[in-house]
């Protein structure tokens, strides 16, 4: 790999590294209840209903906010879209 394309990976490295991953909801800091780790990754998922599945409507129902431990992998499920901490 050429000096540049090293410099470059290493660099993006960096600039991850101080990418804000800390989370609230509802006025609290997240954290793991797991391992206790406080950096993860956002996501949603749908909250399926076996009514609305039926008829064949699961879009129709409601979203969830989940935040991945960045450590252990461990999901939490919120209603609420957790917030992203500025620093």
């Amino acid at each position: 790999m050429s000096f540049l394309k090293t410099l470059g990976k290493g660099l993006k490295g960096a600039a991850a590294a101080l990418k804000v991953d800390q989370y609230t909801v509802n006025g609290i800091n997240a954290k793991c209840i797991h391992c206790g780790h406080q950096h993860f990754e956002t996501g949603e998922a749908q909250l399926n209903t076996a009514g609305l599945t039926f008829i064949n409507l699961d879009w129709a129902n409601r979203s969830a906010s989940v935040l991945i431990c960045k450590k252990c992998t461990f999901i939490m499920w919120f209603l609420e879209e957790p917030k992203r901490i500025v620093k």
